[in-house]
């Protein structure tokens, strides 16, 4: 019986799976369809290229090492932005959820980083930076408010914590171990929802910010190069590149995520 009904959880299981594949191949189908069809009304290849056009584009741009240094480096730019962002935002986000004179203090220049135009603080970083720290300079400072954010609401000391705590300290967990064993596993939710957001964000700004501020290795140099000679199959197949990269590395997160959380079961 227990045999039969483990079966029948994983035929469910695995037909969840194929539905959910079958789901997003009729999308990309969908999508790559209403491309061609929006291309041969335009029937203009430096407005919008047909697909198979950016995908030529794309095998031939892969088989160049300095492309792929190029992504080297934004990598390293992106990376290098996101655990500053992460560090700074989880040890500022957990004093603002324990002290609220902290909390009004990052008030006024985190709303202010959020309201300015991300173009702005690209603009004024090259006055004040190299061209390769402009990009990690600017993805910092955008992605610092949600990762705070995010750490402010999972430590944030509401009534459930407060008597975990209490209790806690009665067993004899206090300092790190209360930290360890309570707040920070209830806070990682929310932390994790921030690196999450805050990761993507990076990839984001600093692609924006190498177009503007054209490092000497830099995808968004590519992509800057490419349109100012016109090649908008460039520009998009870089493009496409950078999603590509950027979804497998937020799959290797929730990977870290899964891993973790199947951790803590055991």
């Amino acid at each position: 019986m227990i045999r039969l009904l483990s079966e029948e959880n994983f035929l469910k299981s695995l037909f969840i799976i194929q539905s959910k594949f079958l789901r997003k191949l009729a999308s990309f189908v969908f999508f790559v369809l209403l491309w061609y069809i929006i291309a041969a009304v335009i029937n203009a290849p430096l407005i919008l290229p047909f697909p198979h056009q950016v995908l030529i584009r794309l095998i031939h741009l892969c088989t160049k090492a300095d492309f792929w240094l190029s992504f080297l480096f934004t990598f390293i730019r992106v990376n290098t932005a996101f655990y500053i962002s992460l560090l700074l935002g989880f040890f500022l986000g957990l004093l603002s959820a324990d002290f609220s004179f902290v909390k009004d203090l990052l008030e006024v220049p985190l709303s202010v980083i959020r309201t300015v135009p991300v173009i702005s603080f690209i603009l004024l970083a090259l006055f004040w930076f190299s061209s390769d720290i402009v990009p990690v300079f600017v993805a910092v400072l955008m992605s610092l408010p949600v990762m705070l954010s995010a750490c402010e609401k999972g430590f944030e000391k509401n009534n459930e914590l407060k008597e975990k705590l209490f209790k806690a300290e009665c067993a004899g967990f206090t300092g790190i171990k209360a930290f360890r064993y309570i707040r920070f596993p209830i806070a990682f939710p929310s932390v994790y929802a921030g690196a999450e957001a805050s990761f993507g964000l990076c990839w984001k700004v600093v692609a924006a910010a190498e177009v503007l501020s054209l490092p000497k290795m830099a995808a968004g140099a590519i992509m800057q190069k490419a349109q100012v000679h016109l090649e908008t199959a460039d520009v998009l197949a870089v493009t496409i590149m950078l999603v590509f990269v950027s979804l497998f590395f937020q799959k290797i997160l929730t990977k870290i995520r899964l891993s973790s959380i199947l951790y803590k079961s055991v």
